[in-house]
Formats: C-alpha cells, sequence, structure tokens
C-alpha cells in the first residue's frame, strides 16, 4: 500500500508530458502486470529528456521482441 501512495503523490506531482509519456509506456505493455513500485520507477523514467527517454523505449522494444522469439 506504501508503494501505491508514492506512486499516487508523485502522479499528482507530474507534468502533462510526463504523465502523457507515461500511459504511453503502459499502453504498449499492456500485457504486463506492473506492480506500482515499478509503476512508480516508470514515471520517474518519464521524466528524462526526451532523446534519453526514446532511447529507453527502444531498449524496451528489442527486449520485448527477443523475448517474443525466443519463447514463440
Amino acid at each position: 500500500m506504501e508503494e501505491e501512495n508514492i506512486f499516487e503523490k508523485r502522479w499528482q506531482l507530474a507534468s502533462s508530458e510526463q504523465r502523457a509519456r507515461y500511459n504511453n509506456l503502459i499502453t504498449s505493455y499492456s500485457t504486463v502486470d506492473w506492480t506500482y513500485k515499478e509503476k512508480k520507477y516508470l514515471l520517474w523514467l518519464c521524466q528524462l529528456d526526451i532523446d534519453t527517454f526514446e532511447t529507453f523505449e527502444l531498449i524496451l522494444d528489442k527486449i520485448n521482441h527477443h523475448n517474443k522469439r525466443a519463447n514463440p
């Protein structure tokens, strides 16, 4: 419950751009069951500058594609 409260507080402080990045990221990986601790860190990552954030997204895509090929 503590992690959920921390996430909610950070969500309230997040900028609209940060919230949009977070929502896009969560939507892209909708099959993942995220914990509030993970959501908290994802929201934090969405504060990164756009180039760093986009690089992070590319890394996640590579991991996702690799896992799909390894586990057909």
